[in-house]
């Protein structure tokens, strides 16, 4: 597929108008991209990923180790994505993603079941159910996501990716934020684990709608993307220096913020800040409200002034998040305030660190025409590290249980180490980003002016 492109310091944009016409029809079908994330931002928040899981899951009396364990089966199974990602390219990104979108959302269906099989089984069958639940459910949406990534490769004109991003993740935070608010009203007027099964079943509902959201999107036709034999693949792909440092970069990030940061985030407010399970739903929306508020922003500063300068300046700032988070005061007048401030933080700059990334991945790290392997490899890479990330996390607060004590306006408990490292990750990041190799002149960021929507 031809990408229209721009001779750094000529100012004009040279491209067939074949290319241009393309990107134009892309164009007036990305509302349906952006419904389909939205839909489906309100079915994650609801069900498999967000607070109101790590609390259905806490509420079933589990301890964090095993939290840990079902939290790292969802990116564990991106491991199978360099094994299958030629299949799934021959039979078609697009049908392959839909079916399997489709079916993992009746697999979450079945976590309808749970309060029932606990009361008439017990909580040791019913974690074996849970895991069967989840671990199906994370191999179906790793065979789905293995699609979706060249897919989406595919959809997005490069030039527009940035803005795209940004939009994006403005309509997704909106539609969680709304989706939480409901959220925090059923939390706290329904009682016991009914009050999760009303919630996962709307999640499921929208789901479906989001899966019919995704049937307008273009692209994604059968096609031979495989060139030789898989080890052959990989190793093209590794051999590539750019690919291998944002792979270290993109780790590290994920560890920081994903594992020791935002994973046992809930519990932590929930046990130590003494905050209320209503009180950290609504921390969340302000998370999404300051997001959504600077994702339009971030996408444009991604597109003008670079991949790279928008994550250091959304970096410089997480950096101070954990750091906030061990000073804050414990069952306090002044906790849910100040927690309020730090959220309001985190969520003004996560947003353009994930712009960033995204448009980096996207734009300047993956060649086009091997945009297939280079995918499954980042997938099953983050999938890797993102698995990791969680059981070490919740192996590490059972083993810290008992400790305790003060140093200076520090409280010493078992999450400071979590904090501790996610802080120092995130410096490491800023340097790891530093060293990573500039693309080709004519891939570099900011090189291509967004084009007009067309009309």
């Amino acid at each position: 597929m031809s990408i229209p492109t721009q001779q750094p310091g000529t100012g004009a944009r040279s491209s067939s108008p074949a290319a241009v016409g393309d990107d134009r029809h892309k164009m007036r079908l990305l509302p349906w991209a952006y419904a389909h994330n939205a839909l489906n931002s309100v079915f994650s928040v609801l069900t498999v990923f967000g607070p109101v899981f790590i609390l259905f899951l806490d509420e079933l009396g589990l301890p964090k180790a095993r939290i840990g364990l079902l939290l790292s089966l969802l990116p564990f199974c991106g491991l199978v994505a360099p094994f299958i990602a030629s299949t799934v390219a021959r039979l078609g990104v697009k049908r392959v993603f839909i079916t399997c979108w489709g079916l993992r959302k009746g697999v979450a269906a079945l976590l309808l079941l749970l309060p029932w099989y606990v009361q008439r089984h017990g909580p040791g069958p019913a974690f074996v159910l849970l895991a069967g639940i989840i671990g199906t459910f994370a191999l179906l949406r790793a065979v789905a996501e293995t699609a979706w990534y060249p897919w989406f490769h595919e959809v997005v004109p490069r030039s527009y990716r940035g803005r795209f991003n940004g939009i994006n993740n403005f309509v997704t935070m909106l539609a969680s934020c709304l989706a939480l608010a409901a959220s925090s009203w059923v939390l706290a007027h329904v009682h016991g684990l009914q009050r999760f099964t009303w919630l996962i079943g709307v999640g499921v509902i929208f789901g479906l709608l989001c899966v019919l959201a995704a049937l307008p999107i273009p692209g994604g036709a059968p096609g031979r993307e495989r060139t030789g034999p898989l080890p052959a693949q990989m190793r093209r792909a590794l051999a590539d220096r750019r690919f291998r440092w944002y792979l270290r970069y993109t780790a590290t990030s994920i560890i920081a913020l994903n594992s020791m940061l935002m994973a046992f985030l809930p519990l932590f407010l929930k046990e130590r800040v003494c905050l209320s399970e209503r009180q950290i739903i609504l921390l969340q929306i302000a998370a999404y409200v300051t997001g959504l508020l600077s994702s339009h922003a971030w996408g444009r500063a991604a597109d003008h002034r670079g991949s790279r300068t928008v994550i250091g300046a959304a970096l410089g700032v997480m950096v101070l998040v954990p750091l906030a988070w061990t000073a804050i005061p414990r069952a306090h007048p002044w906790s849910f305030p100040v927690a309020l401030t730090i959220t309001a933080i985190a969520g003004l700059s996560l947003p353009g660190w994930w712009i960033g990334d995204q448009r980096l991945l996207y734009v300047e790290v993956v060649p086009p025409a091997k945009r297939t392997e280079y995918m499954a490899l980042y997938y099953a890479w983050i999938g890797l590290v993102g698995g990791c990330g969680p059981l070490l996390a919740g192996w590490l607060l059972d083993r810290l249980q008992g400790v305790s004590g003060h140093w200076g306006p520090v409280t010493v408990d078992p999450y400071l180490p979590l904090f501790g490292a996610a802080a120092a990750l995130l410096a490491t990041v800023q340097a790891l980003l530093r060293r990573m190799p500039a693309a080709p002149a004519g891939a570099q960021d900011g090189a291509q002016p967004p084009p007009r929507a067309a009309d």
